[in-house]
């Protein structure tokens, strides 16, 4: 039953190590005075024939921290999951995983790097290291939220560059969280996407099983437009498409009030 809480959503407690340089880490320029604060992206998650749609609320709650938001109109059930970012490492350095209800949040599993640095732990595999080869890295099955918040530190937008996938896995056997692999980040020209002017990227590689997938990132503001993978993040889906549809201010007491309203039978 752990096993099936933890991979329901993503749960994990996530702190990374500090004794192995990262491949592609000096293709980002990070100034965290630039750290959108305040900010929270809505978009549109479904199938990329538009079923099984859901929405995911992405806020900006400090220079290091993102707050993400996985809901549906008529759910009475939400998953809440808090990132602190690793700038050195332009990664997550921790995620907390809960369930949202009417009347309170609930903890799930957790997952924490080993005292090597090498690797993770999980609560209920304390025994195994799960390695982490390079850094950055980052989780599609959180909607690639910190790979999003990176975006606008990038040095040449316009160049290639990699980061690795880590991810659950959702396996019945083996590793509950894994590193997939490397993803490379091509970019392939601009154009209009949902009426803004967006830089288009193909990515590809190991890290997505061998199936591309297509990102539109705004040129002025550098966050996520929309994306297209031909594969699901997590069981329920067939493969994923994310549009962004509004961007809004909010006040800290502004995004605790924004989640409880979108759990119904509040």
């Amino acid at each position: 039953m752990i096993r099936c809480t933890f991979v329901a959503a993503l749960g994990p407690l996530l702190v990374l190590g500090s004794s192995r340089a990262a491949a592609q880490v000096e293709a980002f320029a990070v100034d965290t005075t630039r750290v959108p604060v305040g900010r929270m992206y809505e978009y549109l998650k479904s199938n990329r024939d538009g079923s099984r749609p859901s929405m995911v609320s992405v806020y900006v709650a400090g220079p290091s921290r993102i707050e993400s938001l996985k809901w549906a109109p008529r759910d009475t059930t939400a998953s809440v999951v808090v990132a602190e970012m690793d700038w050195t490492r332009v990664s997550v350095a921790r995620l907390e995983s809960w369930t949202l209800t009417k009347g309170a949040l609930q903890p799930r599993a957790t997952l924490q790097t080993d005292s090597s640095g090498l690797g993770v732990r999980v609560s209920f595999q304390p025994d195994s290291v799960l390695p982490i080869r390079k850094w950055p890295w980052h989780s599609y099955d959180f909607d690639f939220a910190s790979l999003n918040l990176a975006f606008p530190f990038l040095r040449a937008p316009e160049q290639p560059f990699t980061f690795e996938r880590a991810d659950l896995t959702y396996a019945d056997a083996g590793p509950p969280f894994a590193d997939l692999g490397e993803v490379e980040v091509r970019y392939a020209g601009r154009e209009m996407r949902r009426g803004t002017a967006v830089r288009f990227y193909e990515l590809s590689g190991p890290g997505l099983q061998g199936h591309p997938g297509r990102l539109w990132v705004s040129v002025t503001g550098t966050y996520f437009v929309e994306y297209e993978f031909p594969f699901p993040d997590e069981p329920g889906y067939t493969d994923v498409r994310l549009q962004l549809r509004s961007i809004r201010r909010l006040a800290p007491a502004e995004w605790e009030a924004y989640k409880r309203e979108r759990v119904s039978g509040r």
